[in-house]
């Protein structure tokens, strides 16, 4: 199998060819690529001549040196997976490229772990995106989702929807952000930019959503969810903290996904489960199962030397700090 360097023509029309694959995820759509260099990512596309794409973000480091990343890449079949993340790094190898990092969504086995060790592809200590998720089934009935909910859960979007909450959609990033801000506050995270927050709806357009909760005046919970192809997202979002007993982010979660359905999603994800009991997850992980859904456990992180002279670079300084840069 051969990596080759997407035309122009293919670039072009990269989504579509991500779509095609059957296995489309965000973050190898070129509106992440665009959101990516935001924060200094470089972007290479290739396609497979087995079948298959792969978005390559590239960080220059100094001395033009440089690391890798396929976000939820490549997009290939199983069966394929170790032959293309090999012609990925035979590709890169044209560059001084100290390491490629995958992190596809295909579950671990012990045929595929010993296929990855012989080809010198190991697992990462690091990790970008989670390695556990949750997935909704949008085809569901509204009623048997409901059904299929813990009892409490259930309880407090009927409460939320009694108590009046109102939930709508938005393009006003700055009221997300007014939101978001609260969330960041208690919850001690930072927060990207309002920049990066623009060039996301931007780039994103009608596949990006900002829905909001409010009760009366006061806007009390935010989420940012995007689309592509039959599978939505969460990205970001977060309840403020005000009207408690109102439970206005359970009505927010629920009409969030109903939202995405009435739009032909019928996968959504909620992007993240905690990975250990110190995961900055875990927090919130007990209320994303009061939904239902299925838990996805993916192999998690790849990383394989491109320039094996380099790749203690890598190894030394520039994984975790650009491990987390990618997020």
């Amino acid at each position: 199998m051969k990596a080759i360097a997407a035309t122009p023509d293919q670039v072009t029309r990269w989504d579509d060819l991500v779509i095609a694959t059957g296995q489309p995820h965000l973050t190898q759509s070129a509106a992440w690529a665009e959101l990516k260099a935001l924060t200094g990512w470089n972007v290479r596309r290739f396609v497979f001549d087995g079948g298959g794409v792969a978005q390559v973000l590239v960080r220059p480091l100094p001395l033009g040196i440089t690391v890798a990343y396929a976000p939820r890449g490549p997009l290939v079949q199983a069966p394929a997976l170790v032959e293309s993340i090999v012609a990925l790094r035979e590709a890169l190898a044209s560059e001084r490229c100290a390491s490629l990092l995958c992190d596809p969504e295909v579950t671990a086995d012990d045929a595929l772990a010993t296929s990855l060790e012989r080809a010198g592809i190991r697992r990462s200590p690091v990790y970008v995106q989670p390695r556990r998720t949750l997935l909704m089934d949008l085809s569901q009935d509204p009623e048997a989702a409901l059904g299929a909910m813990r009892k409490k859960t259930r309880q407090y979007i009927h409460k939320a929807e009694r108590a009046g909450v109102v939930t709508e959609e938005t393009r006003d990033i700055d009221r997300f952000l007014a939101v978001l801000r609260k969330v960041g506050e208690r919850d001690r995270f930072a927060l990207h930019s309002r920049e990066y927050f623009a060039t996301l709806m931007a780039a994103l357009g009608d596949r990006a959503h900002i829905l909001m909760a409010r009760v009366g005046d006061e806007d009390c919970g935010a989420m940012l969810l995007a689309r592509m192809a039959d599978r939505a997202w969460e990205l970001y979002g977060g309840w403020s903290g005000a009207h408690a007993e109102s439970r206005p982010f359970y009505l927010l979660k629920w009409r969030a996904m109903r939202r995405m359905h009435a739009l032909g999603a019928v996968r959504y994800d909620m992007w993240g489960l905690a990975d250990s009991a110190d995961d900055p997850l875990a927090g919130v992980e007990n209320f994303k199962l009061g939904f239902g859904g299925a838990v996805a456990e993916w192999i998690g992180a790849l990383e394989t030397p491109v320039r094996p002279m380099l790749y203690p670079l890598w190894q030394l300084g520039a994984r975790r700090r650009l491990a987390r840069s990618a997020a």
